[in-house]
């Protein structure tokens, strides 16, 4: 009868410890797995997540978890544990590794594994925190592209294996996934909030944080409006690549002009807004220095040799602002920067807010006197003589407007406003119609043929039917074509 087989000898204690090991690795990598999945958080705390919760536990020295900065070139230490790592999640003196630079370095840019025995044989190795003499560092991997590292050191030679080389593959691709749907969360959340173009908030998130500011506290506040002036130069005659070079060159310059805590965004279009803490003199010193920057010639790109102007306004908060109301004032506050000449900061005051009602008024009043029949519009002829003998050569025609609230009012005041607003075609064509009427009636008093001298904007002269619309109303009032000398208005033509 054949001997049975011996009994298989135990395992030895050194056997026994490593499969207990492995056991203990592979349900770390499980639980770091399961992690991942179920993971919401930004990229800084799955970073940490693979710090803390899978390299911390795998009888490590060290860990350090990178991230590739693709915009700076570079590498990121943002997540660690160890001597590196002294509390919570904090970084003792984190540093950034540029691309190609020591073994992580390495890593970034060829995508493959590096683990090195003896790192005093490598000239690449870098002294961070201390000497160490074994490093292991593996890429974290996004279809084939480097998106950070996880590095690890060992003061014993020779201390990484095969093994943690696997496990460090395996917790890599676990973060990979995670890492790159936390990117996409960030950049969606990003896009909602800021303007492509420029990366300043948008108009919403603007609004928003500027309306959070202003319930916080009634501690001071001013707001900086700021448009371009004549960017749609830029726009018009050299195309919207450069004037897309514009924006981007100047919403730079507001971003390193702002001080640390200000608001900031691009508010539509050429228009950019800036909220600070303090009061109108700080305001206004921002916008100054603000102004002076972006006043600066451009020396690169396709703004090369490029000087451009920017107008802004000044508004400090009042009890009871709400955010739109505040950047109103200051867009008001602008706007009298740019009828200034451009290239200034004004402030709003109670005498800006005076002038800009008294302006609102004729606005609407102006257009109702265009449009319908209004009597407070008229038009007084006044004689023009020939000294010898004070005969009437001609008549000059002169508006009057007195206006229900605020009396009369000058033609350089409301000519002014309808040239600004489009209405300066209809209320141009009703003053010259009260003209030739009221010459009708002076001729039909047994006055001989006159000169009617009328006063033409050079907005009206761009109208192509200019000319045939006023011959038809001469005729209308049976005056001849030779009766009329139109003189040119000096405001729009300057």
């Amino acid at each position: 009868m054949a001997e049975p087989d011996p009994p298989p000898n135990p395992l030895d204690s050194a056997t026994y410890a490593l499969l207990e090991n492995s056991v203990r690795d592979l349900r770390i990598i499980k639980e770091f797995a399961e992690l991942m999945l179920g993971h919401r958080g930004d990229i800084r705390e799955v970073l940490w997540d693979v710090a803390q919760h899978a390299m911390a536990r795998l009888g490590l020295e060290d860990c350090v978890v990178y991230l590739l900065d693709e915009q700076r070139g570079d590498l990121e230490q943002c997540a660690a544990f160890g001597p590196k790592n002294p509390a919570g999640r904090e970084i003792l003196n984190p540093i950034r590794i540029r691309l190609g630079e020591g073994i992580v370095g390495s890593v970034a840019v060829g995508g493959h594994i590096e683990m090195i025995d003896d790192c005093s044989l490598d000239a690449r190795y870098i002294h961070d925190d201390q000497q160490r003499l074994a490093e292991l560092a593996v890429p974290i991997l996004n279809e084939g592209r480097v998106i950070g590292v996880i590095d690890s050191e060992h003061s014993r030679r020779g201390f990484f294996t095969a093994w943690h080389r696997d496990l460090f593959v395996a917790i890599a691709a676990s973060a990979a996934g995670r890492i790159m749907a936390a990117i996409a969360s960030n950049v969606r959340r990003r896009l909602s909030t800021h303007d492509g173009l420029t990366d300043l908030l948008n108009r919403g998130e603007l609004l928003r944080q500027v309306q959070q500011r202003l319930n916080l506290d009634n501690s001071a506040a001013a707001a900086i409006f700021l448009d371009l002036d004549r960017f749609s130069l830029f726009n018009d005659t050299l195309g919207h690549v450069v004037g897309d070079a514009v924006l981007q060159s100047v919403a730079q310059r507001i971003r390193a002009m702002v001080p640390p805590g200000a608001i900031a965004g691009r508010f539509g279009g050429d228009e950019f807004v800036v909220l600070l803490s303090g009061d109108e003199a700080e305001g206004v010193a921002t916008a100054e220095r603000i102004l002076n920057e972006i006043g600066g010639r451009f020396d690169s790109g396709v703004m090369a040799g490029f000087q451009i102007s920017c107008s802004a306004g000044v508004a400090a908060r009042i009890e009871g602002d709400l955010a739109m109301g505040l950047i109103n004032r200051a867009d008001r506050a602008m706007y009298l920067a740019k009828q200034e000449g451009g290239g200034r900061a004004c402030v709003y005051d109670s005498r800006l807010a005076s002038r800009l009602r008294r302006e609102q008024t004729l606005i609407l009043g102006v257009a109702r006197a265009a449009d319908t029949e209004d009597p407070a519009l008229q038009v007084h002829l006044q004689p023009v003589f020939v000294v010898p003998d004070q005969t009437w050569v001609a008549v000059e025609a002169l508006a009057r407007w007195e206006h229900p609230q605020l009396g009369v009012v000058p033609p350089s005041e409301f000519i002014v406003i309808a040239e600004r607003t489009g209405k300066i075609q209809s209320l141009g064509y009703r003053l010259h119609r009260l003209a030739l009427q009221s010459l009708r009636d002076l001729q039909t008093e047994g006055r001989p043929e006159l000169l009617l001298q009328i006063n033409v904007s050079p907005l009206q002269l761009r109208l192509a039917d200019f000319a045939p619309r006023l011959i038809e109303l001469a005729q209308e009032f049976a005056i001849g074509p030779h009766q009329l000398a139109c003189e040119i208005t000096e405001t729009a033509l300057i």
